[in-house]
């Protein structure tokens, strides 16, 4: 079998292996070293991130509440005085509509200069309306007046004619006295006589949305609110985060908002008395300036680690490895027979001292190799040599059988021409000392023993021949075609009743070898015998109980094999009661 280099070893095992033992020595090291540097430097920079972070998300969390709570109260405040000054401007009504002597005029002068010192006193109020069932309409900013119908007509009016004189918030949306340079929250009330109990009219409240909360609005937070339908009553320049309704939703159930690439801390309370919901927002990437000057300086300082480990990396891999590629290197040229190479390490460490050893292995196998051969080479030559002692004898007892068979019979002309026969075969067979001969003088050789076959057996078989002069001049072992025609005679066409033949033929075959079949038409080869043979030529080794059997058979085969190699030799087919073919391979060119 054809022995395998490294570089073959290392291809078919890199195919069953997994893909990571494959990897180079010099980046398992470098990962391994990377790995134990920079993952404590990298969960160091996490938990640093993430405790930072953590005390940042605290802190802006309680400063939005603080900021909540403050707008909270301070929104109530404003309503709160909204409610105190209706209910404090229906008292004044009373008392001027239950004055009989007060003229109309001068009760309209009064009540109008009474909205100017309301607006005076109670703060967050910006303007006052009061329509009287009798058709009056008095407002505290003239340009109110222009809407006069549309807010006798508003939902504002319809829905406090059905009340009993408490102060009611209005819907904030669609408010018929908001203009678009101001716009304003109402509070109203229907005007019940104090004294007599009857509906005076309905006096309406406005305050200013801007005054609700651009007091509490900063750089980095600012506020919104909503009604309760879910209405941003606020207006700031900011507002673009509320355009989206996935926004909106988000900013009402979430804590934490992204938007525009930006983060945002969310806090809300609810102002109950008014069901009304406050919601603040921090923008955490302006409130933690100091967390990107604390990550600059954290990829900076990481950056500059990571350089000087990979190059410490490179440095030490370099040392380690460049060493261990001329270890490989020079063993893959030992594996291909090169056994001059040697190592010189000037180092004294592990690998300097792996080298020497290379060394001494390289000298001794070299010394081996050597002595193997010239002992394989003597074996060799000895095997041969007791093969064909044993071939040369084999062949002729049997000839001599046939000669004393035929004195015995008294067909002493026949025995003399068989001898005369058997000298030739022997003067062919045995002039020259060369062991290989062409296949045009092994035909010869065989045509002679077949003549003498032909004498004993005449009216038992024939013979022919048909050998293509393109491989007459091809080597062959000699004593290769007579053992297998004699086994074809004696164990085939000797105990078949009728007439048979062996047919001779000699071809170049597909991979550009000589082929030469023997073929008879005998009784064949029982099955189990027939794999006994095979598996001979399959181990390439006779045993003791197979010598008798089938010795013609091995010793052809195994002397083909000893002298062109194991990829060529003799295979046996069978037919039992049909016939045997052997074919012989044997290469075209001399070797």
């Amino acid at each position: 079998m054809k022995e395998m280099t490294v570089k073959e070893m290392e291809k078919l095992h890199g195919r069953h292996s997994k893909p990571l033992h494959n990897i180079s020595l010099k980046y398992k090291i470098a990962m391994m070293t990377a790995l134990v540097a920079l993952v404590p430097m990298i969960t160091l920079a996490c938990l640093m991130v993430f405790f930072y972070n953590r005390a940042i998300m605290e802190r802006g969390n309680r400063q939005i509440q603080e900021g909540i709570k403050i707008m909270s109260d301070r929104i109530s405040a404003v309503i709160d005085n909204g409610t105190v000054c209706s209910n404090n401007f229906t008292i004044s009504l009373s008392s001027y509509y239950n004055d009989r002597t007060m003229k109309e005029v001068t009760r309209e002068s009064r009540i109008l200069a009474e909205m100017g010192q309301d607006l005076l006193i109670y703060r967050g109020i910006s303007s006052i309306v009061f329509l009287d069932d009798e058709g009056l309409f008095i407002a505290s900013d003239p340009k109110l007046v222009e809407v006069e119908d549309d807010i006798r007509n508003s939902e504002y009016v319809s829905l406090l004619q059905g009340t009993n004189g408490k102060t009611i918030l209005m819907d904030a949306e669609n408010n018929p006295m908001s203009r678009e340079d101001k716009e304003v929250i109402t509070l109203g009330k229907k005007v019940i006589n104090t004294v007599t109990g009857a509906s005076l009219g309905y006096v309406l409240i406005n305050m200013d949305k801007e005054n609700l909360i651009e007091s509490a609005e900063s750089e980095i937070s600012y506020y919104f609110l909503f009604d309760n339908k879910g209405y941003c009553i606020s207006k700031d320049e900011k507002r673009d985060v509320l355009e989206s309704g996935e926004l909106q939703g988000k900013i009402y159930n979430g804590a934490v908002l992204r938007y525009d690439n930006e983060t945002y801390l969310i806090g809300k309370k609810e102002i109950e008395t008014y069901h009304w919901t406050l919601v603040g927002i921090t923008n955490i990437n302006k409130f933690n300036v100091s967390g990107e000057e604390l990550r600059f300086i954290m990829l900076i300082t990481s950056g500059v680690a990571a350089a000087l480990l990979l190059v410490s990396i490179f440095l030490s891999v370099t040392l380690i490895t460049k060493p261990l590629i001329v270890l490989h290197d020079g063993a893959e040229k030992i594996s291909e027979g090169d056994m001059s190479v040697r190592f010189h390490f000037k180092t004294r460490d592990e690998i300097g001292q792996l080298g020497r050893i290379f060394n001494y292995m390289t000298e001794r196998n070299r010394e081996l190799l050597i002595q193997v051969d010239e002992e394989a080479k003597k074996k060799r030559e000895y095997e041969l040599s007791l093969i064909q002692e044993q071939v040369k004898p084999h062949f002729l007892y049997n000839t001599l059988d046939i000669i004393i068979m035929l004195i015995e019979m008294s067909r002493s002309r026949e025995a003399a021409r068989v001898t005369q026969k058997l000298a030739n075969y022997y003067k062919n067979s045995l002039s020259g000392s060369e062991e290989i001969i062409s296949i045009e003088r092994e035909v010869q050789i065989t045509r002679d023993y077949l003549d003498l076959q032909v004498m004993r057996y005449g009216d038992k078989f024939k013979y022919s021949f048909d050998i293509d002069e393109e491989i007459l001049g091809c080597d062959i072992p000699k004593m290769t075609l007579q053992p297998l025609v004699e086994n074809a005679i004696y164990h085939g066409l000797k105990y078949k009743e009728d007439w048979g033949s062996i047919e001779i033929s000699g071809k170049v075959g597909e991979n550009k070898d000589a082929v030469i079949v023997v073929k008879d038409d005998g009784i064949g080869i029982d099955p189990a015998r027939l794999i006994s043979m095979q598996d001979i030529l399959k181990r390439g080794e006779i045993l003791e109980d197979d010598e008798k059997k089938h010795f013609g058979v091995y010793s052809v085969d195994h002397r083909i094999r000893l002298y062109f190699g194991d990829e060529y030799g003799i295979n046996i087919e069978s037919i039992h009661g049909e016939g045997t073919t052997i074919t012989i391979r044997v290469p075209m060119e001399k070797k």
